[in-house]
């Protein structure tokens, strides 16, 4: 017998009569609008780039130090153009990106020696500005220096690929500080392998991740200086305020021979920031004060350690009892004498040790520089730049304008 439609049991009934729940109604409502939300992030995300905190510097140039000094008996006209006839800037592949961030520091954009075998700055200003000039010289399997990774704009750098070292960059920010030295404005491009960015970018992206706890701050010290000072404070993306006098006591806290290069950026960089505060005032007094002392400090060390050759061995922080250190090789005495050199060209009167200590360890320098093997010599080129420029720097002269002066004039133009 069939059943009648009013004996059909409740699960048969048709879907379309069953009344709706409220849960079905809610998703009905929730549903769409969460799919809208979903696709309208998706956009944003795609086509929309996120608004970042950005650091804003007072002027678009850097600043531009000039020497204080010129002293005569650091180096002869002759001693000069022979120590810097050493350091041309060299073609070779290793370490290539370490060796000609040196040598545009030392030799600028505009050097031109007229001879193929040595590069000029004109390119080597253009190898961190265009990809197409760092594959000229990096090869054409060279990793991209420069990327976009989740912190913003960045630099490959030494430790993140292997295979890539030789054209990483080896200290945090040492770009931004020689692109400020070299009077780059930030407004200036920076032509990546897929993508364009400036220099104002680079900067605002490294500040923004630049911390007190971090390893190597010494070049984003003078970084800062050059093309953000007089501006006293900044936001990090950690929402972290970095004030100048904290990253002053930063740099004065450490101990003495702590960080690259013998600690002896950090001196760089207080002697920088201290000759831009002498224009613009912007310094609290005591950390003024603090930034003398420090420098004075080691001005008084550097006294008691220099050997009777006129050199300074990794030992200086121990003062006198560094003349007992008998294992100091060559090339740590090249590297300390020239980094102690350079920051003491740009220190102000009242933390110089007397002239003649000066005069000693420039006069080993170039004795050294100008006898040395070249093959040693270009081994650690970086460093020895620095040896180059400080000379230059207490000479008062512009390394490729003294070079040029002691060029016949066939020579000069290529002949």
């Amino acid at each position: 017998m069939t059943a009648s439609p009013d004996s059909a049991s409740p699960e048969h009934e048709t879907p379309s009569h069953a009344p709706l729940t409220i849960a079905h109604r809610i998703s009905r409502v929730i549903l769409p609008l969460f799919l809208l939300a979903l696709m309208l992030g998706a956009y944003r995300l795609v086509i929309i780039k996120p608004q970042v905190a950005r650091v804003e510097p007072a002027k678009n140039d850097p600043w531009m130090i000039t020497p204080r000094f010129a002293e005569p008996r650091v180096a002869t006209d002759e001693q000069l153009v022979a120590v810097l006839n050493r350091v041309k800037p060299p073609m070779a592949k290793e370490a290539m990106t370490n060796n000609f961030v040196h040598a545009l520091r030392l030799w600028g954009p505009k050097a031109d020696f007229h001879d193929e075998k040595v590069v000029s700055g004109h390119d080597l200003q253009q190898y961190f500005l265009d990809d197409q000039v760092f594959r000229k010289f990096a090869g054409e399997k060279a990793a991209p220096l420069f990327y976009r990774g989740r912190d913003g704009l960045e630099v490959r750098s030494f430790d993140e690929q292997l295979k890539h070292r030789d054209s990483s960059s080896y200290h945090t920010d040492d770009l931004l500080a020689t692109f400020a030295e070299s009077g780059l404005p930030l407004t200036t491009p920076i032509v990546m392998r897929n993508d364009e960015a400036t220099i104002g970018e680079l900067l605002n992206d490294s500040l923004m991740r630049f911390h007190l706890e971090r390893l190597e701050y010494e070049w984003t010290a003078i970084v800062f200086a050059r093309y953000v000072f007089p501006l006293r404070q900044w936001k990090n993306k950690y929402g972290g305020r970095i004030d100048v006098n904290e990253l002053v006591k930063e740099l004065v806290a450490a101990p003495l021979d702590a960080g690259p290069c013998n600690g002896l950026h950090r001196l760089e960089a207080l002697a920088v920031l201290y000759r831009i505060d002498e224009e613009v005032h912007a310094l609290q007094p005591r950390t003024k004060r603090a930034m003398l002392q420090y420098m004075k400090r080691v001005s008084d060390l550097l006294v008691a350690a220099q050997a009777p050759d006129g050199s300074w061995s990794r030992s200086w922080p121990a003062g006198a009892a560094a003349l007992e250190d008998k294992s100091a090789s060559l090339h740590d005495k090249l590297l300390v004498t020239g980094h102690q050199l350079e920051w003491l060209a740009y220190a102000p009167d009242d933390v110089q040790p007397p002239r003649e200590t000066i005069v000693r360890g420039s006069q080993w320098l170039v004795r050294t520089l100008t006898e040395m093997d070249e093959k040693e010599l270009l081994s650690a080129y970086g460093p020895y730049t620095h040896a180059a420029r400080a000379l230059c720097l207490w000479r008062g002269v512009e390394p490729y304008v003294a070079w040029q002066a002691g060029q016949t004039p066939s020579k000069a133009n290529g002949g």
